[in-house]
């Protein structure tokens, strides 16, 4: 049984609550997020129950059994309780090995995940269209805006309100910059394969390389990041109360590096959510700080969000995938800082130049005073540590393994 969570009788949910959602509204926003998707059956480990979600126009069907499903999956009580309640993922599902696969491509399952939150949630899919992106004043918003400390508080929240993210310029002096660089040398010199705290990738020469130190707390140059007043006061634009992240705890402050000609790991990001190895109900809303080190361009690897999506669902999307939208990469410059929303969608694609600097931020978050792991555990990102080297597989090779 989950913490704070309700047990779902199997059987019950879907012939009595599942249908009860669809038909109050759920079913063509579920419909309109499964087009295109083979039929996903569900069976509960050690049992013969079984559901089918078959898509059709303006609707989804729940049928009892799986033999009409293209793909099923056997997932246990625990884990269908939080599918349910919006801790659990499929991606988190499968880093994390609490899904089998009986038939069928896990990647289809992951893409089911926008349809499953709006059969449970109502959560509408993201489209652009659908998106209202005006100022404060009514007139066309530009998503590319950027602000600057002293800029008019009301436009800056209306801006993080409305997009899910904000660019502040200047919020950092140079000096400060390059005594991060400092720090996070340092931190690439101590980094060490499969030390649970960095992730690492290949490049093409079959290279280990680092991506991610998690641990960047541990000294005095970011150990103050998390309480730093000018961040501080950024985040009270926002309409939630925070706490901050703890600087020593895993990923309380974190380096990145983006890095050239990379094949494995996850130096380069498809478009995600922050939640999206699990905790969304027990996590959410919570607000990323990014500070840059590097420019925020194609050619270092830019960061790029899609304006919006922090209140809709979207699935996973590689970024060179001819559906995948383009997004926005704030003009962000060394020293300037972005927030976002957790569950707003972004992306980080590679490089499009081979020589760098490339993009390099230092990490922090602010989150709710009640955030928690449903299952007690560290951090949900960490079913990515599993293996000894610390490379960290890509969404799609992790699936192939089913």
């Amino acid at each position: 049984m989950i913490e704070g969570f309700e047990t779902i009788d199997f059987h019950a949910f879907h012939t009595g609550e599942l249908p009860r959602r669809l038909q109050g509204g759920n079913a063509p926003l579920a419909a309109r997020s499964a087009q295109g998707l083979s039929p996903l059956g569900i069976r509960m480990k050690g049992s013969d129950d079984a559901y089918a979600y078959v898509p059709r126009d303006g609707g989804i069907d729940i049928v009892r059994g799986d033999a009409s499903a293209g793909i099923v999956i056997e997932i246990d009580q625990d884990t269908f309780d939080g599918l349910v309640h919006d801790v659990e993922t499929p991606p988190g599902m499968i880093y994390g090995g609490r899904v089998e696969k009986l038939r069928g491509d896990m990647m289809e399952f992951v893409r089911w995940e926008p349809a499953l939150r709006a059969m449970f949630h109502g959560r509408a899919l993201y489209e652009a269209g659908n998106v209202d992106l005006s100022d404060r004043h009514g007139q066309p918003l530009d998503p590319a805006q950027t602000f600057a400390l002293d800029s008019h508080r009301d436009d800056m929240a209306h801006f993080l309100r409305t997009t899910g993210y904000l660019c502040v310029k200047n919020v950092f002096s140079s000096q400060e910059v390059e005594a991060m660089r400092e720090g996070a040398a340092t931190l690439r010199e101590r980094a060490v394969e499969g030390d649970q705290v960095s992730w690492w990738g290949r490049n093409d020469a079959g290279e280990s390389v680092l991506c991610r130190v998690l641990s960047a707390g541990v000294l005095p140059v970011f150990s103050s990041i998390p309480t730093e007043p000018r961040l501080k006061s950024l985040a009270e634009l926002s309409d939630h109360e925070w706490v901050s992240n703890q600087p020593r705890a895993v990923d309380g402050v974190s380096v990145l590096w983006k890095n050239p000609s990379m094949n494995e790991g996850l130096s380069d990001l498809p478009w995600h959510r922050d939640c999206g190895m699990g905790g969304h109900a027990t996590m959410c809303p919570t607000l990323v700080c990014s500070i840059f080190l590097e420019a925020n361009t194609p050619e270092h690897g830019a960061l790029r969000f899609l304006p919006g999506s922090w209140r809709y669902a979207f699935g996973f999307l590689e970024p060179d995938d001819p559906n995948a939208p383009t997004g926005v990469a704030p003009p962000a410059e060394p020293g300037d800082v972005t927030l976002h929303y957790g569950d707003g969608m972004h992306v980080a694609p590679p490089p499009t130049h081979g020589n760098g600097p490339f993009r390099t931020c230092v990490l922090t978050a602010f989150q709710r005073a009640d955030a928690h792991h449903h299952r007690g555990e560290r951090h949900y990102n960490d079913v990515l540590l599993g293996a000894e080297d610390g490379q960290v597989e890509h969404m799609s090779k992790a699936a192939s393994r089913f």
